[in-house]
């Protein structure tokens, strides 16, 4: 037999966890279609900008200057630039997109960066160790740019 103590102790115990619990009932379905619907919109950013390339560096004080005043001003224009002023993308694009993107690479061992979409697909590389070779060593930048060119199949002569 069920005594009144044992009643008002689930009570008690019960209405806050029901409380609690109602919140996340409701949060995690809308939570999960809201990134369902935003990966659908992220797979068509990716067709859409199928063939696009990207060069992504960041404001990292001993290499931002370098990179604008000799490597961008080197870059084919089929290059699309990504800036990270810290947290903060500078991108012709959707921030959004670009975001996720720089959040789900697969490379990743620092900036600069390379990205390009193919196939809807997001391939990246990190060229971090051959760009602080240039940087720190004075290794010629034709090499640098020619394996960027490389990366994104563009045949181009390097200056």
């Amino acid at each position: 037999m069920i005594k009144l103590r044992d009643i008002l102790r689930m009570v008690i115990i019960g209405i806050p966890l029901l409380a609690l619990s109602i919140p996340m009932i409701i949060f995690i379905p809308i939570k999960s279609f809201c990134r369902k619907r935003f990966e659908k919109k992220y797979a068509e950013f990716l067709i859409k900008n199928d063939g696009k390339n990207f060069f992504c560096y960041n404001n990292r004080k001993n290499s931002k200057k370098y990179i604008e005043e000799n490597i961008l001003l080197n870059l084919p224009k089929e290059i699309d630039i990504v800036y990270l002023n810290g947290k903060k993308i500078e991108s012709d694009y959707t921030t959004e997109f670009i975001s996720e993107a720089l959040y789900n690479l697969k490379n990743y061992n620092r900036f600069p960066h390379l990205l390009k979409i193919r196939n809807g697909q997001l391939i990246d590389k990190s060229i971090n160790n051959p760009f602080y070779n240039i940087l720190n060593l004075n290794k010629p930048k034709n090499d640098f740019l020619s394996q960027i060119n490389r990366f994104f199949n563009l045949d181009k002569n390097v200056a």
